[in-house]
């Protein structure tokens, strides 16, 4: 089966720092080799990565690549070191239940604070998932609003009422962060594996206003 996504990337230059409204910017790229620069500007991240090997690997096949022979639990310690370079202010983290609690563990390695939410995806109250939130800020070390909640109202409700100066986004697939940072006002720094998928918002941002192009991004 081909992944085309609408085939935005065939009309859009993808290689290299794609730059975009308020000093975002994006890039396809797998950060397993390395970590752009310009993601350390993020103070805050909000992840959604895969949650098994087989997330892994299908993440790969959409993006025409090979999947990896590295295991789940040494791609989740590299996660977690780029996570360390960027060194943010707070982390949502998007997680399954399998390993919930080793991403609850490695959180408070490093974070004071650490709460996880229940939430759905795909606006479906049986698909359930965790939202982890990683902070040393007592201020803002819980927010409650967010359980039970759909991912995405998530994380509309995180780039419009969470304070940051720019939120980044490792796995940023369609771009969910992106959109509603932008919508915002917000600055954003995000990176994708899939050029196909993130060609998504890239065309979506720059479409603006055209709101029919600007719904396509799911």
């Amino acid at each position: 089966m081909s992944w085309e996504y609408g085939g935005a990337y065939r009309r859009l230059d993808m290689k290299g720092v794609i730059e975009l409204p308020n000093d975002s910017r994006v890039m396809v790229c797998d950060w397993i080799h390395s970590l752009p620069e310009f993601m350390k500007e993020a103070d805050t991240l909000f992840i959604d990565p895969p949650w098994s090997k087989g997330n892994i690997n299908c993440f790969y096949t959409k993006a025409d690549m090979e999947a990896p022979d590295y295991d789940f639990l040494w791609f989740s310690s590299v996660l977690f070191q780029r996570i360390d370079e960027i060194a943010p202010r707070h982390i949502f983290i998007e997680m399954g239940t399998e390993f919930l609690s080793h991403y609850l563990d490695e959180c408070r390695k490093r974070f004071e604070f650490v709460t996880s939410y229940t939430a759905t995806y795909y606006n479906r109250k049986d698909s359930r998932c965790h939202i982890i939130h990683a902070t040393n800020d007592s201020a803002r070390r819980r927010y409650d609003e967010l359980e039970e909640m759909n991912e995405e109202q998530i994380i509309e409700w995180i780039c419009k009422h969470h304070p940051y100066d720019c939120i980044g986004d490792l796995c940023m697939g369609l771009g969910l962060v992106g959109k509603y940072a932008f919508l915002n006002g917000r600055k954003f720094v995000g990176t994708e594996l899939n050029e196909k998928r993130l060609a998504v918002l890239v065309d979506a941002i720059r479409s603006w206003p055209d709101m029919k192009k600007f719904r396509l991004i799911k």
